[in-house]
């Protein structure tokens, strides 16, 4: 980010059985409130699933995930994911953060889990909405290989009612992160956009663009 760059960039991660479509709809209101501090590219996972859902002009669109549960296990189609993100950063970016939800939430710890660790990393924050950390088998198996914690600036959003994300599974993702600040809203699953909310994410913008000014002063990309 240099000095005459007035706004962040971020790469959206859409959630289970959604598409980057639907995401885009769903955060609609809340990229709408944020369009001053940060533009947002969002991508479809890459694993479609059988099922469809209508689109804006009422044809069938197919729904995605960032992985399977499907046999083996040792197989969930997380590397094909992994090498979309790392593909976009290459074609799409430089990147200043990445934002994901639910499912693409927990994708978004794995990819730090993996690859945030490193001097240079894609990344220089990550914003975990309805995040959990994933309990495949696979993916447990890469996140108990170290205990180091991770880095990077980071923002959890809990919904307090999220009946699809508990509480309890979002609040397991600070154990990974050392720098994590923790959203916690009397909504559900979604982005919260009450004028609380919106004054975290505000403030939260804010120092993550200090941060990317920072970084690039010292000669460091994200």
């Amino acid at each position: 980010m240099s000095a005459s760059t007035e706004k962040l960039k971020i790469l959206c991660l859409h959630g289970y059985r959604q598409n980057a479509d639907v995401f885009k709809t769903k955060s609609g209101a809340f990229r709408s409130a944020m369009k001053k501090y940060a533009d947002f590219v969002i991508v479809d996972a890459p694993h479609v699933l059988e099922e469809t859902i209508p689109d804006s002009e009422g044809d069938p669109a197919s729904v995605r995930t960032w992985w399977t549960n499907n046999e083996p296990v040792s197989d969930s189609g997380l590397e094909k994911s992994i090498n979309l993100i790392k593909n976009c950063v290459a074609r799409q970016g430089p990147f200043h953060g990445l934002l994901g939800f639910s499912q693409g939430a927990s994708l978004a710890a794995l990819y730090c889990h993996q690859f945030m660790k490193e001097e240079n990393p894609d990344f220089n924050f990550v914003i975990m909405v309805s995040g959990f950390i994933s309990k495949h088998l696979e993916h447990l198996l890469l996140t108990s290989k170290t205990d180091e914690k991770i880095s990077v600036k980071s923002l959890l959003v809990v919904g307090d009612q999220d009946d699809i994300i508990p509480t309890e599974m979002s609040d397991k993702v600070q154990d990974y992160f050392s720098d994590l600040q923790e959203l916690h809203h009397p909504g559900g699953h979604g982005i919260p956009m009450k004028a609380a909310q919106k004054k975290v994410f505000i403030k939260f913008f804010q120092e993550c663009a200090s941060l990317c000014l920072s970084k690039e002063s010292e000669g460091v990309t994200g």
